[in-house]
Order: C-alpha cells, then structure tokens, then sequence
C-alpha cells in the first residue's frame, strides 16, 4: 500500500460541527444556524480546497477551529488535532494548539498588522510568545521565513504601511508558519496577490504541505486556485457540505448542480474573441499624461525613484479599461494620484476636462463627487462603528443630495440590492457581522450611490466569490452603459480583465509595458512580461496544476 496522504492517520477532524450566531437582527428570534453537521478530514501532506459562496460559512467553520468566532456564537461538535478535540473545554483547550499545531492564515492581510511596529518585531514577537526563539536566533528565523514566502530580509525593518498589499499577505503567511504548525487554515491566502506572486505562493504551499507533512485547508472562491494547490475539494453550500471529492473528479465529473454552476460561473482566459468594431470613439473621461509620482519627494524634485514613471493613459465615456501588473509595480498609487490623495511630480490628469494636479482640497470637492473608488480591502474601508445602511448613506450626507433620510433610506436599499444584498437582511448589521465578500459588496455600493461619472476600483471583486463576482461585474458593465460611466478597473485576475474590459493596460515597475483589445493581449502579447502574466493564470483543469 502506498503512503499516499489519503492512506495516513487524519492530522485534523471536524466531526458534526454546528455553530449558531445570536438573533442580532430580530428580538426573541431563533439563533441563525450557520454550519450545519460538517464533517472534514485532512491526512498530513493532504491539501484541502475549501469552497463556496461568500457567506455559505467557510470562514465561520475555520475560525471555529481556531477557537476564534465572537461572544455571540455557540459551537457543537469536535475539531481534532492529530486526534486530540481541541475545542472541547473551548479557550482552555484550544490555547496551548492555536498557532504551534494549528494556525491560520487571515483573510484580511491589510488589517492583520500592528501598523506602528515593523514587520520583522511582529514575526519576532509570535516566536517569542511561543518559546520558538528570542533575540538572534528570532532574528535569523524572521529572516528565513520572508524568504520563503519571496521577500527579501529588509522587509523586516519596514512598517505595514510601506509594503504592498501583496508583500502583506506574503508576511501574514510568513507568520502563520513562524511556530512550525501540523495544520495550516488559509482564508483566501492568495486573494490581494498578483496571477505571478500568487502561482509562486501556492507552489510554496503544495511544497510545504509535502516536504513537512503540513496538512492544508485552503478556503477560496477561485476554483483555478483548488485545481493548481491542493488533491482534494470540499464545497459548501448554506452551511454545510455539498460534495467532496478529488479535484480532477470534481472538474471532469462535477455530481452536484451548485458544483456545476460554479465551473459555468468561472472565466476562462481562454474564451476571449475579437473585438466588435464599434461606434465613434466617444469624449475622454480621464485623461493622464506622462505622469510621475515618487514617495519621499517634492513636485519637480528627482531625488527619489518614481513608484510611477511617465505613465499616460486614458479611460473613454462608458469604456471599462483594466490596469494590470505584479504587486508593487505602481497600479494604486497611479489610482490615488489620480484621486488627488498622492500629489504628482510632474504630469497631468484631467477629470472630465479640468485639470487636477495641484488642486486645493476645496476645488476638489466639486470634482470628486463625480469620481469615486472602490479600494482594495473592505477590511479597512468599512468603518466598524457604523451599520452598513449609515455606511452606505455617508456620500449623501457629504455631498448634501438625497434630500429627507427616508429618501436616503430607499436609495441605500435601492443599492444594496444592485450589488447583491438583501436590505431587510444587512443594513441594520455591523462590518465585523458580515462575510468578506459581503462586506466588498458594501464598500462597492458606498462608491456607486452617487452615481460617479468617473469610477476608480482597485481589485473591486478580488474578495468575491465566483457567482457574486461575476453579478458585480456585470452590474458594473450595466452601469457604465446606462450611464455612460467610465471605469478604469485594477485587477491582478486577467480572466476577469479579459472578459469585462474593453482595452487591458500592462504595468511593470511604474511604467506601462504594453495597451491592448483583451484578444491582442491574450493572443498577440508583444511583451515577454505580459507573457509570464499570462503563463500564471491558473486554469480550472487539474491536469495543468502545478504542485503535483
């Protein structure tokens, strides 16, 4: 018999798992059942992808493993650890396992920092509270560890701040794995990273998981991601488990209707068709033009090198452009000197034909009810004091529009339901109440209440489940029709890029490599770089994977 991973003891168990939320929503209601008699074992060395839509559970089930759900919910069943139910005397049994034989890694990587300590200090204080090592040795050990993860050792002396959203969530898995665990639980590990860092982050993973018999549950919305990373799946479905099988199974003989529908709901990189000739090219929404910006500088000053390099482009009426490239390269910063929020070293930008580089904060105001942005991490966009109608509600009280609140009210429920969200069901509720994929969908409805002229989204659906991403979309697609909406679209998912966007622009290290129709891009790329962007995509076939 072979020591495959299916033939080894479990390394981890959930057995009956049932947790139930408190009726926050309803006085003397029943409590919201939200995982349903789940059952799941790993074996070391096993790589489970764990996947459904956004709110189905997924997140509730591993943060119940971890000991980690809030005041509010109760938790029946066991969750073992090399056989041992860590969470049968709750806190108490599960503390001397969480993180030295169980760790997860958080979905939310922009707020897993400290944002006034550095990196290296946070990676050094997990191995020091864990008796794994202090002073030199913790040291040498933070330093391996962002090397494993593709990050070079001065990482460690930079603050959150300074890193990308990709270099954070490489550091977030640099720290789950600080106290060598048995079971690694990853949220969305690769969702704020770049088609090239995220291939290279889930290699790591595959050769982790064999080199030290880590066991891996891998919760996504991406099924590309499950085919590449990990030999089996597990999809959920209103709390509970759908279908479980290997994943070359479940592609090529899917048992189940929602399984299906999930592989439909997917782009495939490999569908894209020319171009339509199309009417006369309307006016320019945006207009940027050799534009710089550097950090640490002054307009007009080169002291520093330019995190954006004589960059032009231009986003059309009604036309939905996507602005492609590696974490780091210079994509957000050009949204948010576009925004006003980054000041430029020399260049211009033009909003609907008025000039704004060097406008004061209240010639900006005008302008910048008519441009709005969806940012990358609703973690940190969404104000966790305030319910999500309030949140929602907010531009119209900023901008005085919306007339009486019972008006306001109906437009806030009015959105909610463009992007997806039952009113009856979420406006009354907190940030920290709802799914990461419900709260995207609320910072998206935030941005599209005014009904901006001009629409910038950085990674707007990377936290969106399949379905859901793809009723966002087209929701945006609608949008920029009826209204004639322009929308210049960050996205390191170029499937996304090639089935949504009218032109696709390539950015390498501040400049821009290459602009084209998704079909040149994807058929004719001119660029070796856009090639390896391309070369990254993972596919929903098994049989192209990489980690086996």
């Amino acid at each position: 018999m072979t020591d495959s991973p299916a033939n080894r003891p479990a390394a981890f168990e959930i057995v009956d798992l049932n947790v139930w939320f408190d009726p926050r929503d309803r006085r003397n209601g029943p409590p919201l059942h939200t995982v349903r008699d789940l059952n799941l074992t790993v074996a070391p060395g096993e790589r489970v992808g764990l996947v459904g839509e956004s709110g189905c559970g997924k997140t509730t089930t591993i943060l119940a493993a971890m000991g980690l759900l809030p005041s509010s919910a109760s938790v029946a069943g066991e969750v073992r650890v090399a056989g041992t139910n860590v969470i049968e005397r709750g806190e108490a049994s599960i503390r001397p396992h969480r993180w030295t034989d169980i760790a997860m890694v958080f979905q939310g990587a922009m707020s897993a920092f400290n944002p006034v300590r550095t990196v290296g200090w946070q990676i050094g204080e997990a191995l020091g509270v864990h008796g794994i090592a202090r002073g030199k040795a913790a040291v040498q050990r933070t330093r391996e560890l962002l090397d494993l993860v593709g990050l070079p050792a001065q990482t460690a002396d930079r603050y959150p701040h300074q890193l990308s959203g990709g270099m954070k969530q490489r550091a977030v898995i640099a720290m789950a794995l600080s106290c060598d665990p048995k079971v690694l639980l990853a949220d969305e590990p690769t969702t704020a990273l770049d088609v090239v860092v995220q291939d290279q982050v889930l290699q790591l993973l595959v050769r982790l998981s064999g080199e030290l018999g880590l066991a891996l549950v891998l919760v996504t919305h991406d099924l590309g991601v499950v085919a590449q990373a990990c030999t089996r799946a597990a999809v959920m479905r209103d709390g509970g488990i759908v279908e479980q099988a290997d994943v070359f199974d479940l592609y090529h003989r899917p048992a189940h209707p929602y399984t299906r529908q999930l592989f439909e709901s997917t782009p495939n990189i490999d569908d894209v068709r020319p171009a339509e000739p199309g009417p006369a090219a309307p006016a320019n929404l945006l207009e940027v033009t050799d534009l710089r910006v550097g950090y640490g500088a002054r307009r007009g000053g080169d002291e520093h090198p330019n995190a954006v390099d004589d960059v032009s482009l231009q986003v059309a009426e009604g036309e939905l452009v996507a602005l492609v490239g590696q974490s780091g390269c210079g994509k957000t910063t050009t949204l948010q000197a576009i925004l006003g929020m980054q000041p430029a070293l020399s260049g211009s930008i033009r909003i609907d034909g008025v000039e704004v580089t060097g406008l004061t904060p209240r010639a900006w105001r005008p302008v910048r009810r008519n441009v709005q942005m969806i940012y990358q991490d609703p973690y940190e966009a969404l104000d966790g004091r305030l319910r999500v109608e309030d949140t929602v509600a907010e531009p119209l009280l900023v901008h005085g529009i919306g007339g009486d609140r019972r008006h306001r009210r109906a437009l806030v429920a009015e959105t909610l339901r463009e992007v997806g969200l039952d009113p009856e069901v979420v406006a009354a509720r907190y940030p920290h109440e709802l799914s990461g994929g419900q709260r995207q969908r609320v910072a998206i409805a935030a941005s599209l209440i005014l009904r901006p002229r001009l629409l910038l989204a950085d990674e707007p659906v990377s936290m969106l489940d399949v379905s859901v991403r793809t009723g966002v979309l087209e929701l945006l697609d609608r949008l920029r029709r009826e209204h004639r909406m322009g929308i210049l679209m960050i996205t390191h998912d170029l499937s996304t890029a090639v089935a949504h966007a009218d032109r696709i622009v390539v950015m390498r290290d501040g400049r821009i490599v290459e602009v084209g129709d998704p079909w040149r891009i994807v058929r004719e790329p001119t660029e070796p770089y856009t090639r390896k962007l391309l070369d990254s995509v993972p596919g929903l076939d098994p049989q192209q994977h990489r980690g086996s």
